[in-house]
């Protein structure tokens, strides 16, 4: 066995480990799986969809609107579990350096923006989407959120812990927490090191209620730019979690019941 060998076991002893914790204290870790920028099925998309389905774990799919063709909606007709979440309009950055890129960002008035959520919204007609926003790079300008309801949207999801339930009447937050993508790092896969300390964090901080209990940790990943290694984590990581009896992994709707 070699040193990595070794540290990566360590890792999943670690997940294990966590797991287990909630098993004895009676409670259910509830995780949900996000993945993003979806416009046609590709060889990626096809070989995420048969990891999930091997494990029966259910997909939100984030989907461009501008570049979704007819034949990914016929895909994902066939594939029990998935759901469709509204990707912005193009995926397109309309930030200027040193803004970071966005999107549904501050550098266009609110009403441009939602312009661009109503086309792509019309876009999405034949994906039987949920009324979900999912805004490129996780970004949004503040004073578009209140208005997302208005439009007909129930939920919102970005990365990292959300700060409240619902940042406006009537729309729910869920965001994601894991990214299995090093972006920082070149757009690889993060290491199966750090995607488990960053899930082991996230479900610890729920344990112990230094975050949002009512918050399920939430899976992100790019079909798109992942290779054999990003594969070969989540095709185990599922395993791990979807197998063991402290675990419920939750559908799109599940997640994003609408705010009375």
């Amino acid at each position: 066995m070699t040193t990595g060998d070794a540290w990566e076991n360590k890792a999943w002893d670690t997940l294990a480990a966590e797991l287990d914790l909630w098993a004895e204290a009676g409670a259910k870790a509830t995780l949900w799986w996000r993945d993003d920028d979806a416009v046609a099925p590709t060889p990626a998309l096809t070989r995420l969809r048969a990891i999930a389905t091997a494990h029966g774990v259910p997909v939100a799919l984030a989907v461009i609107p501008t570049g979704a063709t007819p034949e990914l909606a016929e895909h994902l007709r066939g594939w029990p579990g998935v759901s469709v979440l509204q990707h912005g309009l193009s995926h397109a950055n309309h930030e200027t350096p040193p803004a970071k890129k966005a999107e549904l960002g501050a550098a266009r008035p609110p009403d441009a923006v939602l312009e661009d959520l109503r086309q792509g919204w019309r876009r999405l007609a034949g994906f039987d989407p949920l009324p979900v926003l999912v805004p490129p790079w996780n970004r949004i300008a503040a004073d578009v959120i209140p208005r997302l309801p208005g439009l007909g949207y129930a939920g919102i999801s970005t990365f990292t812990p959300r700060r409240q339930p619902c940042p406006a009447p009537g729309l729910i937050q869920v965001n994601t927490h894991v990214d299995v993508i090093d972006w920082r790092g070149g757009g690889g896969f993060a290491g199966t090191g750090a995607v488990i300390a960053a899930t082991v964090r996230h479900l610890a901080a729920l344990r112990f209620g230094t975050t949002d209990r009512d918050e399920p940790t939430g899976l992100l990943t790019h079909h798109l730019v992942h290779d054999d290694a990003c594969h070969h984590f989540l095709d185990r990581f599922l395993s791990a979690t979807a197998n063991h009896p402290a675990v419920l992994w939750l559908a799109a709707p599940t997640v994003f019941i609408p705010v009375p």
